[in-house]
């Protein structure tokens, strides 16, 4: 159940405020066992689909008001079962609150300050700089690895590791990394980029099927590496990219604000 209203959360806070601002709460598309399903929930459906390119027509409108009806029905059915004692309705709501006023703030700044087609180029570039050093492709590195609690004990496996024990058998065996540990420690292909510094500038000077012969401290953990395979990526052109770009530019006026007010805020904890 409280996944379900994280997914609800998630969906209405892709809807945009302005389309909460100019809904009507007065006016209602129907009723359900005496329930009034209000114009306004219906527009915040409607925008929604409208906004995933969904072309607005009576089929699309009538689809939307049987969906909201459905959902009420369901709604009163949990409310008959007793169900909605089992969820903790106080935070979801305090949670979808931060998450609407969250977007509003970030609208209202980009509204003013419309992010430009020169900002979106200098993010390229900082992106392709970092991803290939400039070129056009990136190495990527197919990893598998195994994480320990202490530098013995990864000592321990390598030790294993040249003696013939299969990198799959041990890290399932000893590994302490929940996500990868079922899978023989393979963590799939990433860029030197994505790794832990640490990890990074060991792998890049590896040659496929190698692991490392000294365990490499990561905070509290110890991690042994192999290269399963490399191979060259290309690097999205700028055009392709405007999505993720315009994401990056917004993740990164959020990061500098929420430092902002860090540091000037009395945080107790």
């Amino acid at each position: 159940m409280k996944f379900c209203c994280a997914i609800l959360a998630a969906f209405l806070c892709c809807l945009s405020i302005s389309a909460l601002a100019a809904s009507s709460d007065f006016e209602f598309i129907a009723t359900v066992n005496g329930t009034a399903i209000t114009k306004g929930l219906f527009d915040l459906n409607l925008q929604a689909a409208l906004a995933q390119g969904q072309k607005d027509s009576p089929q699309l409108r009538d689809a939307i008001k049987n969906e909201l009806i459905n959902r009420q029905l369901i709604v009163q059915e949990v409310l008959k079962q007793g169900l909605e004692k089992e969820i903790d309705l106080q935070d979801q709501i305090t949670q979808l609150k931060q998450n609407l006023y969250l977007q509003v703030f970030l609208e209202n700044h980009f509204k003013k300050n419309p992010i430009s087609n020169e900002q979106l180029r200098e993010e390229y570039n900082k992106q392709k700089q970092y991803l290939g050093n400039g070129s056009d492709s990136a190495t990527q590195f197919k990893i598998s690895q195994i994480v320990l609690k202490s530098e013995p004990e990864a000592i321990a496996v390598i030790g294993r590791l040249q003696a013939g024990d299969s990198f799959a058998k041990v890290a399932k065996e000893a590994s302490l990394d929940g996500a990868t540990k079922s899978q023989g420690g393979v963590l799939g292909w990433v860029s030197a980029q994505q790794l832990a510094p640490p990890v990074a500038n060991v792998v890049a000077n590896m040659s496929k099927g190698s692991f490392t012969k000294l365990p490499i401290r990561i905070g509290d953990a110890w991690v042994v590496v192999r290269v399963d395979d490399t191979r060259s990526s290309k690097i999205p052109s700028f055009e392709a990219s405007q999505n993720q770009l315009k994401q990056a530019i917004i993740q990164q006026y959020l990061g500098d604000t929420v430092k902002r007010l860090r540091e000037s805020a009395k945080i107790i904890q």
